[in-house]
Parts: C-alpha cells; sequence; structure tokens
C-alpha cells in the first residue's frame, strides 16, 4: 500500500530544523541522487547489473570494490567511488552502447522504485509549484537520465558524461567528472548561465558542499557527519529521510 500524504509530510518534517515550503524566491530545485533519493550507490547497482547481463567482464570492473559497494550501508567515499568510475570507464572500453543502455534503463527503473517517498514528495512538490527540476549525480549520464525519465519527463538529469564515437564508448570522459566541483560545471554546461541564489540543492555529502553553498536555499539530507557538521554550523535545513 502506498503511503498517504499525511504520512510523507510527517517523513518530510522530520528535520532538526523546519522545512515548511521552499524558499519563496525558489525557481529550480536541484537534487542529488545516491543517499539523498534513494539508499546506497546507483553507480554500483548498474556495475552489479553490467556485470550480471555480461555487458562489461566481472573481473574488468574488480570484483573485491565491487563487493564494497554493494554491501556498503552509506553507499561509497569519495576514493571509492573514483575507482569504480575508472574502473566502469575502461571495461566500457570498446562496448556498444545500445545494449548497454537497455541495461541502464532497467536498472534506472529499480533504483526510482527504492526512492525514499518523503523524498519523493518533496521532488514532487517542486514540480507541482512549477519549478525546474535538476537530478544531479556523478553517476553515468544515462544512469541518471533514465532515473529522471521514470520519475518525470520533466526533470532534467546530469550526470557524468561518456565519450561515444561510433557507437562504442571510448573509456574517455566526454565533460568533466560530474562530483564535488565539477557538479557545478555539469549544471552550467547543460542549464546554462542560472542565478543560484533562486534555488534550492537538496544533498546528502561533504563532496557536494560547492553546489549547496553555491545555491540560495541548501538543504542537507541524510548528511554525512562532515556535512552535518557544516550545515549545523550554517543554520541549513537537516532533514533525516532514510
Amino acid at each position: 500500500m502506498r503511503p498517504q500524504h499525511s504520512e510523507l509530510v510527517s517523513h518530510v518534517l522530520h528535520t532538526q530544523q523546519p522545512l515548511l515550503s521552499a524558499a519563496p524566491t525558489t525557481t529550480l530545485a536541484v537534487f542529488d541522487l545516491d543517499r539523498t533519493m534513494v539508499a546506497g550507490s546507483s553507480l554500483a547497482r548498474l556495475a552489479r547489473a553490467l556485470a550480471e547481463a555480461g555487458v562489461l567482464r566481472r573481473r574488468a570492473l574488480a570484483g573485491h570494490l565491487l563487493r564494497e559497494a554493494v554491501f556498503a550501508s552509506r553507499g561509497l567515499g569519495p576514493a571509492a567511488l573514483d575507482r569504480l568510475r575508472v574502473s566502469l570507464l575502461r571495461a566500457a572500453t570498446g562496448v556498444e552502447r545500445a545494449p548497454l543502455l537497455e541495461v541502464v534503463d532497467r536498472v534506472g527503473q529499480a533504483v526510482t522504485a527504492e526512492m525514499f517517498p518523503a523524498a519523493r514528495w518533496l521532488l514532487g512538490r517542486h514540480l507541482s509549484e512549477g519549478h525546474e527540476v535538476v537530478l544531479l549525480s556523478s553517476s553515468p549520464q544515462e544512469l541518471v537520465a533514465a532515473v529522471a525519465a521514470t520519475i518525470d519527463p520533466a526533470i532534467v538529469p546530469v550526470g557524468t558524461s561518456a565519450e561515444v564515437a561510433d557507437g562504442r564508448y571510448t573509456g574517455l570522459l566526454a565533460a568533466p567528472f560530474c562530483h564535488g566541483p565539477g557538479k557545478l560545471l555539469r549544471l552550467e554546461q547543460v542549464l546554462g548561465w542560472r542565478d543560484l541564489n533562486q534555488a534550492t540543492a537538496y544533498a546528502d555529502s561533504a563532496s557536494d558542499l560547492p553546489v549547496l553553498r553555491a545555491c540560495g536555499t541548501p538543504v542537507a539530507v541524510n548528511p554525512d557527519r562532515v556535512l552535518r557538521a557544516s550545515a549545523t554550523s550554517a543554520r541549513w535545513p537537516i532533514l533525516d529521510l532514510s
């Protein structure tokens, strides 16, 4: 049974500081994906699914790293995330994009189904208020796009873009890695220049501080230790949705 609207609101309002509505000036809402909208790492889910489908070789994806990614309750740390990104790029070198996209679509639907109900409600609230909504993640652009399309076609996906030539992945990035300060670069690449003072941003990690600090209304969601301390010091709203 789907949670009732009042139940979702009670989840959303489980905060250290009240967040009853978006800031009056908000025109853009930026949502991180992993551990903000969904538990764990969407990149790890994709890596495992690609290996299981035989699209990418399991050995090329470094099995020990996959196990760490799948079972880590808080997802991947920055160093492990970067290693997995490199492993995926190397393993995808020369791989056709079309069969990979079939797996990506399935993973995107699975990730969407596992989203925190309250996070889904927050995102829907921004859409209903006419705000532009962006899903911003270090996960591959294809996966972020699949998740965004499953939730609502109006959502703009912004992720890590891998280079494709003649229908195959080259093993290189086509744009800056969408992580840390690179998220701001990717955001501007996709949206063009925006007045981020009119943006509300939701994210969970200290690596998201560049985005949070750039936006007029930063919100820490399921924050890690460093982000929780920073948010508390800055008196940002803190949401615990997990």
